[in-house]
């Protein structure tokens, strides 16, 4: 197939996405108004300098005469409001939209102008992936029409992401980005509470974004020297490593679909204690393969910690428990061959009939 990929070119999960594609012998092309790698040999669409918003509509121009040159057999984008969008301005068909989380879970729910958005990109979607089913559920409730939904995770590498043998006793991690929706201040106080009974602690903190100079701050002031550390931006292999050392994974998002890092951490061994949100209940439960707590309560939060260290054996059980799940369930070799074969059907078909 050729297909043209419409997306944030420096955001990870679109790197691996395009990488799986080429991978497997597809002629992919990429359009982005970001920068990324240049292995990745992104199409670089106009950047404007008006808000955010308006960016990408204003981009359909240059992005329809791209796409007339390449001739795509399918449109995959990335992200409903800003690629989505662009996309379906564009009006190339098949045309398949990927939903992350936010766009459709928080997004439409600000004000009715994002909603009408939602509702536009997702009604000239031939095909609306999601990968959850609290994300697919949302696509439905803005409009989509059922038989043009899928419920996909992309999943993960387990023959990157797995056990490793001995693990370092204390350890947590977090790798999700410095943003304010993953809510790191609440891990922060979380594990300087924990500190305080658990002296042996120690908080590794993976990633980067735009909060990262106000965390490393909290973190200066909250907890002693060496009992954490900021790890930065890991390539895969790294993430990996750090997961199947630690004994815990921490999340305290305030919104998610499936999050390809709690099933890495899955993958690994690392115990999730992970906000009770919907996305996150479709793989763990509240001691069924880790530990549950509301957003933004770092008491909760720092008691599943000393809870979850003071049970090794259940921790255990609850490793062997999740690797099968991730591999039953989100394991990319199975997952992804899923989205591809959907792909190549509605390019058979020429679009809505699948």
């Amino acid at each position: 197939m050729k297909i043209a990929t419409l997306g944030n070119a420096a955001a990870v999960h679109t790197q691996r996405w395009v990488e799986w594609f080429r991978g497997r012998g597809h002629e992919v092309e990429v359009w982005s108004l970001e920068r990324g790698p240049v292995e990745l040999r992104a199409h670089a669409l106009p950047r404007t300098p008006f808000p955010g918003a308006l960016r990408y509509p204003l981009a359909v121009p240059a992005l329809r005469r791209e796409l007339a040159v390449f001739g795509p057999d399918l449109v995959d984008a990335h992200y409903v409001p800003n690629y989505g969008l662009a996309a379906a301005l564009a009006a190339r068909r098949p045309l398949v939209v990927s939903a992350w989380g936010s766009d459709l879970l928080v997004d439409p729910r600000r004000d009715p102008l994002r909603r009408a958005r939602a509702r536009f990109v997702l009604a000239r979607a031939d095909h609306v992936l999601a990968d959850s089913d609290n994300l697919a559920a949302a696509a439905l409730a803005l409009g989509a029409e059922r038989e043009r939904v899928s419920a996909i995770p992309w999943g993960v590498d387990v023959s990157r992401f797995k056990p490793a043998g001995g693990r370092e006793s204390g350890l947590v991690i977090s790798t999700r980005m410095h943003e304010p929706i993953y809510d790191l201040p609440t891990v922060l106080r979380a594990v300087a509470r924990a500190h305080r009974a658990l002296p042996a602690l120690h908080l590794a903190i993976a990633g980067d974004g735009s909060q990262h100079r106000e965390l490393e701050a909290q973190a200066r002031r909250e907890l002693p020297e060496g009992a954490w550390q900021m790890l930065g931006l890991l390539d895969r292999d790294a993430l990996a490593g750090w997961l199947a050392r630690a004994e815990i994974y921490v999340a305290a998002a305030r919104s998610d679909s499936t999050s390809v890092s709690l099933l890495e951490a899955m993958a690994c061994g690392a115990i999730p204690i992970v906000t009770d949100l919907e996305g996150n209940r479709q793989w763990v439960a509240e001691g069924d393969g880790g530990r549950l707590f509301p957003p933004g309560d770092d008491v909760r939060l720092a008691a599943a910690i000393e809870q979850t260290l003071a049970r090794p054996d259940w921790c255990e059980a609850a490793r062997l428990r999740n690797r099968q799940v991730v591999e039953t369930r989100a394991n990319a070799a199975i997952n992804m061959p899923r989205i591809e074969a959907l792909f190549e059907r509605l390019v058979r078909q020429g679009g809505r009939n699948v």
